[in-house]
This record gives structure tokens, C-alpha cells and sequence, in this order.
């Protein structure tokens, strides 16, 4: 049998190569996925690692017993020894020991702390040089930064004190790279105060101060440290080690950890939760290429076999005549086809190695390296052996047939369930897939390949429809004398080879334009998701000392307000409550980006929210504020419940509630206040009275406020008495049922406060009004509160607030679709403590070059910076997007495989169909009747695949991931651009075409050869 084997190959070359080479692309297709994932996962992790916090990069260990002395190398203490027993394999182990304290110089002191850390001079650039170990007698020896030496005033060699010690400055050192992990975020090198002089290099006066080895001090009680080791993850770590060992790993070091004292405490398992989402979304992403591509090889060397088996029908019905078994026969066509299909599997390796590679190159953001394991082995084996498995069922009917339908030139077609079985399944598989798809939940099983299900059940039952289909429309041009096309549809309908043709172009052109498709809709989704989420081209996270000092700085860096506007953020769409944005109004609609999802205009949007204020602000400036006030109650029934006077002010430095220096006594009286941060000025908030018991009715008449300074010189009268009883100008802060707020006139003009008997929970008194109350704000139509009603949410400075409904739109800048926006101004007007969310300048694109460093010279931190075009490119850079183009990548190489399934085809039949031509020809068959053909597949594959795309796009676009987190503030788009799609597809189908082309003119010159004409 190996003989016959051996010479069967040899007899039929072409097929054997052809076999081969069709079924090396389904092993490499089915090799390059697994590869890809692997090298896509390094990338992954590469960026996971890149954006993690700190705390997520490592596991600390800190001693929990404190030890008299300067800060040393633990590396010979018991603590380090428990930390090696304790550290997995492969982590980076980084030991130290800090103490807190004050150091002081001849400049000034700063509270900092004095540190040993390993390898630190490593990171650093140093002017002198790092401490060394030092003997007994010897001053110890310390390295400061550049900001530490100017507060304290010290150079190289110069000396200071750290808690009392007296230690010598060896060097001054500079950070290389202060995002370096190393450094833990800010926890040695400490962000700037805001409003302190900004300089170019990062750190502040309370960077670390870093020791080496020291000997015993006089009085070694002077100081106390801590040791402590940072138990670092590598990428490396992630490539080697699984996730799930990592988990493990972490879990253990915390639980010994603790048991030791160490407090043990990490995020880590949040980074390995985000790198084990990312990879596993990627697997199945990938699924859908790589089945897509194995599936097209298979169903090509099915067409491909089963075309040549047709060509030899009558020889396997002479065989069988001549008494040759059955299974010997089943035996020589799984000889034959097995050894091409073994051989394959070591080529599959390479060839999706190599694909894998290249792929890699090009989508990859970075660099990964591609390796051969036994899942590309074994996925290789698996595409390697699903040819086979194609080879015998394209031969299956063939070798089970009865001698007489071997003898026929033309096979006799299946009837019964035998011709529908194979619809019947593939529509199953296809109804099943797209139910589990949307059903919800992550796509998994056959949800993963529901598009690839999908389009060959359509192309199945096109490919049917179109072959009924072209009989009759064949018949008819015959019946009318067209002989050119209806001979060719009569051809193509009279052999059933071609219905798995029509399926396979079919399935190519549908899954390009779906993949095609889906990347397109994830790239317009990408770039709204970024647009909403960052609300404007850039924005800049910022520390300022104040919601005021945010909006003067920002408007002084750019005071036409062309460019830069102010912003507070606080809450998230997955926190409690309701997200609120505050935004310098009058320039929202100039810097924020715009975007039809809103549904409203951010010109309205400014607008509605920025009426004119009803009262202007009343403004202080003077170290001293001093409030006439005539209170009317009975002392002696109040007894030891105090009545005091507290005043909110609110300046670039915050919100700070100031109490009189007195109590507050009958009769008529200045009470002075000590208010610093007004020297330069400062905004009134509220006015109050604070008595937590009332014994007896109390009435406080506010006749007059003026401002000093601590000589009492330079007084300034800010309100009178009459400006204080225009009650115009006054709100309750508290109202409630005890307290009544009226105004004296005349001579003795006053605001009175009258509050009756009660015990109160909260102090009396009356707000400046400066701003609408309640704020109008604009509010997302999720929430559900209606145009001109009160929503409920938590202001700028944290206080529970109510907001009155200006305006409802769809969805809102950085807030997505919950959430409301107020003007900032208004907001701080109305707040009453201090900083509560996050501080932001949102920047145009005209801003210029220099923006940052004109926010930097207004106090302000600079502490973020994001764009648009960056959150957009991370996106780029997840699971889903990467996944994505790894699709478009074997819907490009299934147009290739399209192509020579058509090639293979024609080959296989090419014999036959030249020996029928050339008879007709002879009769008087027209030149150009012997061409057709071939394009009557592309043409149906055409309609029929994007017919097919619609319907696997209205089937399956709702379940395909497109962000790895699967949320999105604004909706996906509903379809791709049309001519994106057009671009891809056109020269598909016209590749098939010209393929087509040129396989028919091969046919005619055969012809001309063989006829003589």
C-alpha cells in the first residue's frame, strides 16, 4: 500500500502540492494566532506596567519595630534575612530605612525624611558626591536635593542638623528620571506646594535625604527608624511566571508578611487583574481571525479536492469494477492526502511564526518577541489535521457512491436530507452562536467566531440560491439565443463543485467588510470615547491652594481666554451621587471640544448656566476685621452657654471659618477677628452666629464691618449699616423655623438676626449673595430630574447642595451620560470649605508652546497632562484594538485565499471543461460562448457577500468588544463610513474578477489550440 501511495503522490504532483501548500496556510494560520497572542501579551503587559501606579509595581514590607540610630543597610539584620525567606522568586528586592524629622540650617528648616535606600545613587545626577560609611568621631554624611539645600541654605560640605544630629551635605543630588518606580511616585521625591516658585527641576525642599552607613551616635535615641523593603514585579516576571502563580505568590508574601509584623500591603493584584483582562480579551478577540483564516483553507482544499475527485470519477468506477475494495480505496486517499497534511505541520510552524512576526512589527506598540511553544505546535496540528479531515469529506462522496453515478461525466445530485444536512448544521451552529453573542455577558465559546458562524450559514444558503437561481436564468438566455451567458450559467449550475466556490467568496468578501467594519466603528468610537472623556483637545491636572487662585491664575495666564479655561471635577460615573463639573463658563464653549453626542450646543450650555449674578461680592483686604454688633438677650438666663461670632472668608489660599477673639455680650460692641490670608484680599462668604444653646430668645443687630491692620491703623469701612439691612444682599445659610432674619432702617439702620428659644445643631446666620441660589446647572437626561426641577448633589467644596435644572442634554464633557455642569465662579461664591475634586485647566489647541510654564509662573502644580490624541492612542494600544487588526489581517490574506481557491478550482475542472468547449466549438459554438464561466461565482460573491455583511453586522455588532473595560460614555456608531468599506471590498471583488478574467481567456486559448480555431 506504501508503494501505491508513494506513486499515487508521484502520478498526481500538482494536487499533492496543491494540497500542501493549502494545507501549510491552515496550519500557519492556525500557528500565527497563538504566537500572536503570546508576543501581543508582552506588549500588553509592557503597557500595563508602563501606566501602573507604584503601589501597584511592588509589595512593601516595613518593620514594624523601630530601632535607635541613623538610617543604615538592613542587608545584615534579621528583618533582611526574613525579607529574603519571604521574597518570591524573580522579584526585584529593593531594602531600606527612613526616619522622619526636622532639619534645620542656616537658612531655614524643613520636615523631610532621612533615608538609606539601596542603589539610589544610581538614579541621580550629584554634585560632590554620594555619603559614604563613616567611623566613630565622624560627622555623618548626607545627600540632599537641589530644592532641600536652598531651604536650608547649605552647599557641598557645608553642615545641618536632623533631629539635633549634626550630618555633613556630601553631595547634592538631581533625579535622572523621577518617574522611575523606583522612586514610589512622591513618596522621596515630593511634589511642589502650589502657589511656591516653580523651577525646572522636580522635587520640593521636602525631598528625602539620603544616608549611607553610619556609626553609633553619641545619643542614639535621638533618632528612631523603620526599615523597609520594596518587593518589586519586572515584566519579565509577567513573561515567565503565570498570572494566577504571581496572585498566588503576592498572597502569600502578605499573608507571611503579616504574620511576621511587616504589615505587608500592595495593589499589585489590581495591575495582574488588568494584565489577565487584557490577555484573555485578546485570546478571544484573536479567535475570530484565526478561525476565519483556518476555516477559509479548509473550505478552499475542500473545493479544490472535490473538483479534482470529480475529474476522476470514472476512474474510480473502473476500479470498483474491477473488483477493487472499498476501504482500499478509502486507505490510498487518506495515504495520499496524510502525508502532505504531516508534512504541513512543521512548515504551519514556520510560516505562522513568521506571520506572527511580521504582524507583530507592524501592529504591535511595542517591541515583543514572537516564540515557537507547544500551543503553536499544537494549534499548527490542529489546522494541519482539519485539512485532512477536509481532503476525505470533499472525497467522502465520491468513494461512497454506486458504480453507476461514478460513470457519469456529470455527478448526479444529492437529494433528500443528505442534500440540506449540511445547511441544516451550519444554520444551527450560526443560530446558536449569535444567541449565546447576545445573550450578554463576555462573548465566549461559539459566541467568539458568531460573525464567522453567521456568514457561512448566509453563504451556504446563498450559494444554493444562486445555484437554482442561475439554472433558470440559464435556460432562459439559452431559450432565447443568448448562447455566451446562458451556457455558462447552465455550466456553473450543473456542477455542484461550484456552490462551495460561491460560499467560500462569499464568506471572504462578507468577513473582510465585517472586520473592516468593526475596526472602523472602533476607531470612530476611540476618538468620541477620547473626545468626551478628556472634554477638551488637552487638559492639565493642576494643584492650585484654592478654587480661587485656579480661575485668577488660569485667567493670567490667558486673559483674552482664547486658549485656557479652568475646571473642577469631582465624583465619577461609578462613585455615589451625581458627577459635577464646574467650568469657567464664558470660556467653555471656546476650549472645551465639542461633539454631537452632547445634544446641546456648549454655547448654551455657558450660557444657562452664567445668569447675571444677583449681588456683587463684597470684598475684604486688611489683616483685621472688625464687626459692630448690638445683641439683645439675657445673660444671666444663658448662663454658661456661649454665644460667639464666626465669619467665613474666602481666599487664594481656601475657605476658612474665623471665630471673634470674644464672646458675644448684650449691648453694643466691636468684635475683632484676626483674618491673615485678607492682607492682600479676600471675599466675605457668611456671616454667623454660633450658639449651640439658645435659653432664651437671642437678637443680634450687624451694624457695621470694617477692615485694619494689627495697629489698627488704615481702617476701611466695608459695609455700613445700611448696606448691611438691605436685605437684598443677605441670605438665610441655614433656614429653619428659628430663625428670622429682618432689617432695622434710619439712624440705626442694621441686618438683625432674631433667633428664638431652642437647642440648636447649627450656627444661625446669612450668606453674601453673590450667586444664583440655587446654582442652574445643566443636567444629563439620565438622571431623570425635569427641566426646571431641584437635583440634589454634593458642591466643590463636598457640602450637599440642590441645583436648579437650566437645561437637560444627552450627555456632558468629561462627564459622559451622569452628571451635571455649574459655572465655578458661582460655585466657590456659594462653597464654604475647602478643596473637594480634582483641579483642571482645559487647553485649546491654539494654546501656546509655553502654556505650562505661564500656569507654573501663576503657583500653580503641574500635575498631569493628557490630550485627546494620547487617550485615543492608548485605546490603540488595549486588547480589543489589537485584536482588531490582527482580523483585518486575515480578512487581507482570506482574499488571498479566496483567490486561489478559485485558481484551484479552475485548475481541477480545466481538462474536462476544455474537452466539452472544444466539441461545441467544433459544432459552430460562438469565440466568445467558451469563456464564461468563472465569473458568475464573483459576481454572486459580490452580492451575496454584502448582503451577508449586513446581516451578520445587525446580528453581531452589538456583541463585539471594542474597549477593553466594555464601557463607553458615548454611544458606538450604528454603521462604518460606507466608503472606508468601499476601499477594502472594491478591489477585492476586483481582484476576484481579473482572477476570473484570467482564467477564462486560459480556457479560450486552450481552446483555439486544441479546435484550430
Amino acid at each position: 500500500m506504501l508503494t501505491v501511495i508513494w506513486g499515487a503522490l508521484a502520478a498526481r504532483r500538482a494536487q499533492a502540492l496543491a494540497v500542501l501548500l493549502l494545507a501549510v496556510l491552515a496550519s500557519a494560520a492556525a500557528a500565527a494566532a497563538p504566537s500572536y497572542v503570546a508576543a501581543a501579551g508582552q506588549a500588553l503587559a509592557s503597557y500595563e506596567l508602563s501606566k501602573a501606579s507604584p503601589n501597584e509595581l511592588r509589595v512593601r514590607l516595613a518593620d514594624s519595630v523601630e530601632f535607635p540610630g541613623m538610617p543604615g543597610d538592613p542587608t545584615r539584620t534579621l528583618f533582611a534575612g526574613k525579607v529574603k525567606r519571604l521574597a518570591p522568586a524573580g522579584f526585584d528586592v529593593v531594602l531600606g530605612a527612613q526616619s522622619g524629622g526636622v532639619a534645620a540650617g542656616r537658612a531655614g528648616t524643613v520636615t523631610s525624611n532621612l533615608t538609606f535606600r539601596a542603589g539610589v545613587c544610581e538614579r541621580v545626577a550629584v554634585a560632590g558626591a554620594c555619603p559614604r560609611a563613616t567611623s566613630r568621631g565622624q560627622v555623618p554624611e548626607v545627600m540632599v536635593s537641589t530644592h532641600t539645600a536652598a531651604r536650608l541654605g547649605v552647599v557641598v560640605g557645608d553642615q545641618f542638623t536632623f533631629a539635633a544630629v549634626p550630618v555633613r551635605v556630601a553631595g547634592v543630588y538631581r533625579p535622572l528620571d523621577v518617574t522611575d518606580p523606583f522612586w514610589l511616585g512622591q513618596e522621596y521625591i515630593r511634589p511642589p506646594a502650589a502657589g511656591s516658585a516653580i523651577t525646572s527641576t522636580a522635587g520640593s525642599a521636602e525631598d528625602a535625604i539620603f544616608t549611607a552607613e553610619a556609626a553609633p551616635l553619641v545619643d542614639e535615641q535621638v533618632i528612631v527608624y523603620r526599615s523597609t523593603a520594596d518587593l518589586y514585579v519586572t515584566e519579565k516576571l509577567l513573561d515567565s511566571r503565570s498570572v494566577q502563580e504571581l496572585r498566588a505568590a503576592v498572597t502569600l508574601v502578605e499573608r507571611d508578611g503579616n504574620r511576621e509584623g511587616f504589615g505587608a500591603g500592595t495593589t499589585l493584584p489590581s495591575l495582574l487583574d488588568r494584565v489577565t483582562a487584557q490577555r484573555g480579551q485578546l485570546a478571544d478577540g484573536v479567535t475570530l481571525g484565526a478561525g476565519l483564516l483556518v476555516l477559509l483553507c479548509w473550505l478552499v482544499l475542500f473545493v479544490a479536492v472535490s473538483s479534482a475527485a470529480d475529474q476522476r470519477r470514472p476512474e474510480q468506477g473502473l476500479l470498483l469494477l474491477r473488483g477493487v475494495q472499498r476501504r482500499r480505496l478509502w486507505a490510498l486517499a487518506i495515504g495520499e492526502h496524510a502525508v502532505p497534511a504531516l508534512v504541513a505541520i512543521p512548515l504551519g510552524c514556520l510560516g505562522g511564526l513568521a506571520a506572527a512576526t511580521l504582524l507583530a512589527a507592524h501592529t504591535l506598540p511595542a517591541h515583543a518577541d514572537v516564540t515557537l511553544d507547544a500551543s503553536v505546535v499544537g494549534f499548527a496540528a490542529i489546522g494541519a489535521a482539519g485539512a485532512l479531515a477536509a481532503v476525505l469529506l470533499a472525497q467522502a462522496r465520491m468513494l461512497s457512491a454506486p458504480v453507476v453515478d461514478l460513470l457519469r461525466r456529470v455527478p448526479a445530485r444529492v437529494r433528500g436530507w443528505r442534500a440540506t444536512i449540511g445547511d441544516v448544521v451550519a444554520v444551527s451552529i450560526a443560530a446558536a452562536a449569535v444567541v449565546q453573542l447576545r445573550s450578554g455577558g463576555s462573548p465566549s465559546g461559539l459566541a467568539l467566531v458568531a460573525p464567522v458562524a453567521g456568514a457561512l450559514a448566509a453563504a451556504v444558503l446563498l450559494a444554493r440560491v444562486a445555484m437554482i437561481t442561475g439554472a433558470a436564468v440559464g435556460a432562459a438566455l439559452l431559450a432565447r439565443g443568448r448562447t455566451a451567458a446562458g451556457l455558462a450559467l447552465v455550466q456553473v449550475a450543473r456542477q455542484p463543485r461550484f456552490r462551495p466556490l460561491i460560499a467560500l467568496l462569499t464568506v471572504v468578501v462578507a468577513m473582510l467588510a465585517f472586520t473592516v467594519a468593526t475596526s472602523e466603528v472602533a476607531s470612530a468610537a476611540y476618538s468620541d470615547r477620547a473626545t468626551v472623556e478628556v472634554g477638551a483637545p488637552r487638559v492639565v491636572e493642576v494643584d492650585a491652594t484654592s478654587r480661587s487662585h485656579l480661575l485668577t491664575a488660569v485667567r493670567a495666564a490667558d486673559p483674552e481666554g482664547r486658549f485656557a479655561m479652568a475646571a473642577v471635577v469631582t465624583g465619577s460615573a461609578f462613585a455615589a451621587g451625581t458627577p459635577l463639573l464646574a467650568v469657567d463658563s464664558d470660556r467653555l464653549a471656546t476650549v472645551a471640544a465639542p461633539h454631537p453626542s452632547y445634544g446641546a450646543s456648549l454655547a448654551d450650555i455657558a450660557r444657562k448656566i452664567h445668569p447675571t449674578a444677583p449681588g456683587e461680592p463684597v470684598h475684604l483686604r486688611g489683616r483685621l476685621l472688625t464687626v459692630v454688633i448690638s445683641a439683645d438677650f439675657d445673660a444671666e438666663v444663658f448662663g454658661g452657654n456661649r454665644v460667639r461670632l464666626a465669619v467665613t472668608v474666602s481666599s487664594a489660599n481656601g475657605t476658612r471659618v474665623v471665630a471673634a477673639r470674644d464672646d458675644i455680650m448684650p449691648g453694643r460692641k466691636d468684635y475683632v477677628l484676626q483674618v491673615p490670608e485678607c492682607a492682600q484680599e479676600c471675599r466675605l462668604v457668611k456671616v454667623e452666629i454660633v450658639a449651640p444653646v439658645v435659653s432664651r430668645q437671642l437678637e443680634v443687630h450687624f451694624e457695621e464691618l470694617r477692615t485694619g491692620d494689627d495697629d489698627g491703623g488704615r481702617e476701611t469701612v466695608v459695609l455700613t449699616g445700611a448696606q448691611f439691612a438691605d436685605l437684598k444682599r443677605w441670605r438665610l445659610s441655614s433656614p429653619d423655623d428659628d430663625t428670622f432674619v429682618t432689617a432695622t432702617s434710619g439712624k440705626d439702620a442694621a441686618l438683625v438676626i432674631e433667633v428664638m428659644e431652642n437647642r440648636r445643631a447649627t450656627p444661625a446666620g446669612v450668606s453674601v449673595v453673590d450667586a444664583p441660589f440655587p446654582l442652574p446647572a445643566y443636567l444629563t437626561r439620565s438622571t431623570g430630574t425635569p427641566l426646571g426641577g431641584a437635583h440634589p448633589y454634593d458642591g466643590v467644596d463636598g457640602t450637599p447642595t440642590t441645583a436648579v435644572v437650566g437645561g437637560v442634554a444627552d450627555r456632558l464633557p468629561r462627564l459622559g451620560g451622569s452628571g451635571l455642569v455649574v459655572d465655578l465662579e458661582y460655585a466657590d461664591r456659594l462653597a464654604v470649605a475647602s478643596q473637594n475634586g480634582n483641579e483642571e485647566v482645559w487647553l485649546a489647541p491654539r494654546a501656546p508652546a509655553d502654556v505650562l510654564d505661564r500656569l507654573r509662573a501663576q503657583g500653580l502644580v503641574v500635575k498631569s497632562d493628557r490630550t485627546v490624541t494620547h487617550v485615543r492612542q492608548a485605546f490603540d494600544r488595549q486588547a480589543p484594538a489589537l485584536a482588531l487588526r490582527f482580523n483585518v489581517f486575515a480578512g487581507l490574506a482570506g482574499v488571498l485565499i479566496g483567490a486561489a481557491g478559485l485558481i484551484a478550482m479552475a485548475a481541477a475542472e480545466q481538462r474536462n471543461r476544455v474537452a466539452m468547449l472544444v466539441a461545441l466549438r467544433r459544432q459552430g459554438l460562438p469565440p466568445r460562448a467558451v469563456r464564461g464561466g468563472y465569473g458568475w461565482p464573483v459576481a454572486v460573491a459580490a452580492v451575496s457577500g454584502a448582503l451577508v455583511t449586513l446581516v451578520i453586522w445587525l446580528l453581531t455588532r452589538s456583541g463585539q468588544r471594542v474597549f477593553s473595560d466594555g464601557r463607553s460614555p458615548v454611544p458606538l456608531p450604528e454603521w462604518p463610513d460606507v466608503g472606508r468599506l468601499l476601499l477594502f471590498t472594491v478591489p477585492t471583488v476586483a481582484l476576484f474578477a481579473l482572477t476570473a478574467v484570467v482564467l477564462g481567456r486560459t480556457v479560450a486559448a486552450s481552446i483555439r489550440r486544441r479546435s484550430g480555431r
